[in-house]
């Protein structure tokens, strides 16, 4: 079973390293800033970068769906740099990440674009600044 470290943690952005064998998780509430709270049904967490060092194919999922294969190799695939957008299909599930059965690492930037609350940013109605 791959492991899954958190990197990065920020209100608007996250990173996530899945390393090792077979197949890891990374759930909405995993990166969640501290105070934030997650509101599933409205969550889009979108991969904006992926970097891979894998030895076989692997693969992301998301509610059983295919959001991304690789071939073995090192490459480094920056979406919304290079291209202009994100991954976000089934943005609002988990992500089953499978780095098959020879060691590999699987670096992922997520944007949280909506469903990640701030209570200390939300408006608090009239007259507040």
């Amino acid at each position: 079973m791959a492991n899954a470290y958190i990197l990065k943690n920020t209100r608007r952005q996250a990173a996530v390293k899945i390393t090792g064998t077979g197949t890891a998780n990374v759930n909405l509430w995993d990166v969640a800033y501290s105070d934030q709270t997650v509101v599933p049904a409205n969550v889009i967490l979108a991969i904006t970068d992926v970097y891979y060092d894998v030895a076989n194919s692997a693969n992301i999922k998301r509610n059983a769906n295919l959001v991304l294969s690789v071939n073995a190799g090192t490459q480094m695939c920056a979406f919304a740099q290079s291209f202009g957008y994100a991954l976000d299909e089934q943005a609002n599930a988990n992500v089953l990440v499978n780095l098959g059965a020879t060691e590999g690492t699987m670096i992922i930037q997520f944007s949280k674009t909506a469903g990640y609350n701030d209570p200390n940013r939300q408006n608090q109605g009239p007259g507040s600044l």
